[in-house]
């Protein structure tokens, strides 16, 4: 009987090891997905004002927190690390690029593939039942709003900045119109909630219009700035 019960513990303790193991890779990959999502909005506004130094700054801080959490995966995959090697390089040698649609092209498409592997790495931890542990804290929240708020960005500033109006914007999935409503809301129902996240919200309010105006009337370096101001309030919780 002792045996069996020794054997049980060693089982129930082994699954428990593998449930934390799960939950901080969806954790370190949440961070992973915002990284490269803040990586693309931020290329794309180093296209739009033609490699200014504050967007040198953004991807340099991008490409940073990025391999950080990628790093911080206790699951490793290949693909994943190789693709996410492959974007940093295009990086590093599209600093003297001409800003064309060339170097969009280039872009798009790494992006499009670090997008889909994104997807399935993404897909296999949430039907994982080892990630079930994940609870509904507050900072799991925000990280999941985030991580909405940044693939909004992402989608913005592709259309803001593509020389073919509209280029790298997919017509497939959730329609960006939608996207921001939906943050929006989700934005108003948190500081109902709690008054701290109130300057959030208040960010928000300010450029959701602005936003959802992207088919009419750009204004990337207003957006830009007042992203860079919620992460700050963000990181701060």
């Amino acid at each position: 009987m002792e045996h069996i019960i020794k054997k049980a513990l060693c089982i129930s303790l082994l699954f428990f090891s593998l449930a934390v193991r799960a939950e901080s890779d969806v954790d370190s990959f949440t961070q992973f997905k915002i990284s490269s999502l803040q990586l693309v909005s931020s290329f794309s506004s180093f296209i739009y004002f033609e490699g200014d130094k504050r967007n040198q700054l953004r991807l340099q801080q991008a490409k940073i927190k990025g391999d950080q959490a990628l790093a911080q995966l206790m699951i490793p995959h290949s693909e994943l690390t190789l693709k996410w090697q492959q974007i940093s390089d295009y990086l590093d040698s599209s600093q003297g690029y001409q800003f064309d649609v060339n170097l969009e092209a280039g872009w798009s498409i790494l992006q499009g593939e670090l997008s889909q592997i994104i997807n399935v790495y993404e897909a296999a931890l949430v039907s994982d039942e080892r990630a079930s542990m994940q609870s509904n804290s507050d900072a799991k929240n925000i990280s999941r709003l985030q991580v909405k708020m940044e693939t909004i960005l992402s989608r913005y500033m592709a259309f803001a900045n593509s020389t073919l109006g509209g280029y790298g914007i997919s017509s497939k999935g959730t329609p960006l119109e939608q996207q921001i409503q939906t943050v929006s809301a989700e934005m108003k129902e948190l500081a109902a909630l709690d008054i701290k996240y109130k300057p959030l919200a208040n960010k928000w309010g300010y450029i959701d219009k602005t936003l959802l105006a992207y088919n009419s009337n750009v204004a990337p370096f207003v957006v830009m700035h007042t992203f860079e101001k919620m992460r700050k309030i963000i990181a701060a919780y």
